[in-house]
Parts: C-alpha cells; sequence; structure tokens
C-alpha cells in the first residue's frame, strides 16, 4: 500500500477514535459523574467499584489513545496545515494532563472513602475542560478530513 493511502487510513483510523471519544465523553459529562451523586453512600464503595472495573475498554483505552494517537498522526497521517497537527497534538495534552492530574485522583479518592459530594463536584466541574479539549480534538479531526478528502 502506498504511503499516501497509508497515511489517509491512519488518519480514518485516528478519525473513528476520535470521534468515539467525542461521544463517551458527553456522555460521562452529563449523565455518568452526575450519577454518581445520586447513588447512596451505603452502596458507594461498591458502587464505584463496579463501575471502575468496567470502563477500561470502552473508556480508558480509546480516552488515552485519543490524548497520544496525535503525536503519531503527526508523522504518519497525510500533510495538514501545522496548525492542525499542533492543536491536535495540544488538545490531546490538555486532555491526558486534566485525566491524570485531576480526574483519576478523584476517582481514587471516591473508590477508598466512598461518597463525597464535594469530590463528586469537582470530578464533574473538573471534567469540562477535558470535555473541551476532546470536543475541539473531534472539530480539528474534521478539519483534516475535509482538507485531504475535499481534494
Amino acid at each position: 500500500m502506498e504511503f499516501a493511502m497509508q497515511a489517509e487510513l491512519y488518519l480514518l483510523t485516528w478519525t473513528v477514535i476520535s470521534f468515539w471519544g467525542l461521544g463517551q465523553i458527553w456522555l460521562i459529562q452529563i449523565v455518568v459523574y452526575p450519577l454518581f451523586a445520586k447513588v447512596g453512600a451505603p452502596d458507594y464503595v461498591r458502587y464505584h467499584r463496579f463501575y471502575s472495573s468496567r470502563i477500561p475498554l470502552p473508556i480508558i483505552l480509546p480516552g488515552f489513545a485519543s490524548f497520544l494517537l496525535p503525536i503519531a498522526l503527526a508523522f504518519y497521517g497525510p500533510a495538514v496545515p501545522a496548525w492542525m497537527t499542533a492543536a491536535n497534538i495540544a488538545l490531546g495534552i490538555a486532555g491526558l494532563l486534566v485525566t491524570v492530574l485531576l480526574e483519576i485522583p478523584r476517582h481514587g479518592v471516591l473508590e477508598k472513602t466512598g461518597k463525597n459530594d464535594e469530590t463528586i463536584d469537582e470530578l464533574i466541574r473538573y471534567n469540562w475542560p477535558r470535555t473541551a479539549s476532546i470536543t475541539l480534538q473531534a472539530a480539528v479531526t474534521m478539519a483534516m478530513l475535509i482538507h485531504v478528502f475535499a481534494r
């Protein structure tokens, strides 16, 4: 397969991951995290552990892929304007930083100590920058698709 076709295939693969992440982050932001506050305190740790045990494949793996694959896309994807590549990478890094520095520690608190309304509120509030970064990544991805395939 020639390089141009491989690069386009990589962009299409990235698009699937990007839009998967877009759908899941909005579901988490407006449904899943607010539901955390609706679970009773006696069942909370068990609930959170159940949640955590179910999210690796549908949420964690695609999420981290959406944070890191833009770097590989810069090298192996089709030629696009530099601003698209830079924005895609910067937004991925922003999402990664929010996840590692703000979200994961709060999940740890909830899983260890149980229901805490302040921590749940922080989880929701601090997830907005990640939601914005993933949403903007999807917009940049759409611009990349238009640039590459609308020739």
